[in-house]
């Protein structure tokens, strides 16, 4: 199976801060790769760059113009073979996601980044309403409905700390 729904339209967030920022520890002067970033980056861009003095890298196949992902990829690519740490963000991405093998593959790419460059990831979820069962939510979305827990199949090693996976 591959995945039916992009859940683009999910990406309404244009002011407020996701919380997986205020969660984990910034690393000053490195480099955040925001996998699934959404729409609208600028006032986390701010807040990464200006805050915490690390170069921000967003990603995200449905929501960012090509040359903005093909950008990042080449930054991350450069960082991992050169093992500079990318820190990973993963905010909200795998519970819109309606196939497994997508989520194993995004969890494959994230883990690693982490495993090559010696950085760490931090991946959050909606969990909607717990009952494990998706479901269309509106014209090309979808939610999981999957507790932060389920997720944690999907990456080799990860564990749970302060509401969100955390890979090194």
């Amino acid at each position: 199976m591959s995945q039916t729904y992009t859940s683009a339209g999910t990406s309404v967030n244009s002011r407020r801060l996701p919380a997986v920022y205020r969660k984990f520890p910034a690393r000053f002067g490195g480099i955040l790769l925001d996998y699934g970033c959404g729409k609208y980056i600028d006032h986390i861009r701010n807040v990464v760059e200006v805050a915490a003095k690390m170069s921000y890298l967003p990603y995200d196949p449905y929501n960012q113009p090509d040359d903005t992902n093909e950008a990042t990829l080449q930054a991350v690519s450069w960082a991992m073979q050169n093992r500079v740490p990318v820190d990973v963000v993963c905010s909200n991405v795998l519970n819109v996601i309606d196939d497994d093998q997508t989520i194993r593959r995004i969890a494959l790419e994230i883990s690693s980044v982490v495993r090559q460059t010696g950085g760490t990831a931090y991946i959050t979820v909606y969990e909607g309403d717990c009952s494990g069962v998706g479901r269309q939510t509106g014209p090309d979305q979808y939610q999981r409905n999957q507790p932060l827990e389920y997720y944690t199949r999907f990456f080799d090693c990860g564990s749970i700390q302060h509401g969100m996976i955390v890979i090194k």
